[in-house]
């Protein structure tokens, strides 16, 4: 029979750490069975890890709740936990603003409670100021957004704290979001000529720039960019977002069947996407590409069997794709701005539309 530890050393040799998930949730199986609370706890907390960074966020919510409730009830015996809890706290304050299915009501008290055990703890009231501002951006808050921005840059770094290459990309893409894009553009370069590197960052960096870069006219560095950063994200489901900014890249370059062959690629881990977020953020690329392809009678391309409008014979009618990816773009902007009480994600879909 394998054991717990078996599985969480198969679990560390797999990559990319998707791969991971189902040896996690055996071992957390086989815990919970055995009452092994320990290795229960230390099983879950791989397993966050693991679902947070590849696309899943309502796996990891569902065991972040045993992991804080276990957390609690035992003082005692994971007090030396207490520092990873927050950190992954951080992960889960992210993926609720995430998924729709969180009210604003649920999310204010996950940041109560957060914000009282930063008070205990001594540390996370920075990253509280910067979760403060995503929440401001996702709604389309400009105001609020530039308070909180003023906010969380005039708080000192604490343990909780993003890393520098983290906060230099959010502060860039903050800008971006704002404007201002030759700031947008220094911040980022500055993050790729000084080799600042974490999980995400340079890639995502590199996704970041193409908007500003093409906006302020220099082309020649938004392809090098493009051609970094496709290279890092591709076949990562964690960086789906980013590819469909390399997906709008393409099209606004005018190569449209590099554009489509990229989306082509990268269409089946979509469809498998937890993270709503990032899903709209794709299927608004995808209706965008297929509204401009729909010129065209019909067009030859592989996609996955998973596909709801799936041919076996790759032939699909543009304006067919077109709609369909329009109505799913819709309908996670409905559920998103249903619950934020805005129209900023109709708002966003109608912008990338314009894009192209």
């Amino acid at each position: 029979m394998t054991t717990i530890e078996q599985l969480l050393e198969l679990a560390e040799t797999q990559e990319p750490p998707e791969t991971a998930i189902p040896f996690l949730e055996q071992a957390v199986r086989l815990a919970d069975s055995q009452k092994d609370r320990a290795a229960a706890f230390r099983a879950r907390v791989r397993l966050i890890q693991a679902t947070t960074f590849s696309g899943f966020p309502d796996k990891a919510l569902i065991h972040f709740a045993w992991v804080l409730g276990t957390f609690d009830r035992h003082p005692a015996e994971f007090r030396h936990q207490a520092y990873h809890v927050m950190w992954m706290y951080k992960w889960m304050l992210s993926a609720s603003l995430d998924h729709p299915g969180f009210p604003l009501e649920r999310i204010a008290r996950l940041e109560a409670d957060f914000e009282r055990r930063t008070r205990e703890q001594g540390s996370g009231a920075h990253y509280l100021a910067y979760h403060r501002l995503l929440k401001c951006k996702q709604l389309g808050d400009v105001s609020g957004a530039q308070t909180a921005f003023l906010a969380w840059r005039s708080l000192p770094r604490d343990g909780l704290s993003d890393c520098e290459a983290c906060e230099q990309n959010k502060v860039m893409d903050y800008y971006a979001w704002r404007g201002n894009q030759a700031a947008a553009v220094r911040l980022g370069q500055e993050i790729i000529s000084k080799g600042m590197s974490c999980h995400n960052v340079p890639t995502v960096t590199h996704a970041n720039l193409l908007g500003p870069l093409l906006a302020l006219g220099r082309s020649e560095e938004a392809r090098h960019a493009h051609t970094e950063g496709l290279r890092m994200a591709r076949l990562d489901r964690n960086f789906i977002e980013t590819i469909g900014k390399h997906v709008l890249y393409l099209m606004q370059r005018g190569d449209l069947e590099a554009a489509r062959d990229v989306w082509a690629e990268h269409l089946y881990l979509a469809l498998g996407l937890r993270n709503q977020a990032d899903l709209f953020e794709f299927m608004s690329v995808s209706a965008a590409l297929w509204n401009v392809l729909s010129a065209d009678q019909a067009s030859t391309v592989r996609l996955p069997r998973q596909f709801a409008l799936y041919r076996p014979d790759g032939q699909y009618q543009p304006q067919v794709l077109a709609t369909h990816f329009r109505r799913e773009a819709e309908a996670l902007a409905q559920r998103f701005d249903a619950r934020n009480g805005t129209d900023h994600y109709h708002y966003t879909l109608t912008r990338t539309l314009a894009l192209t």
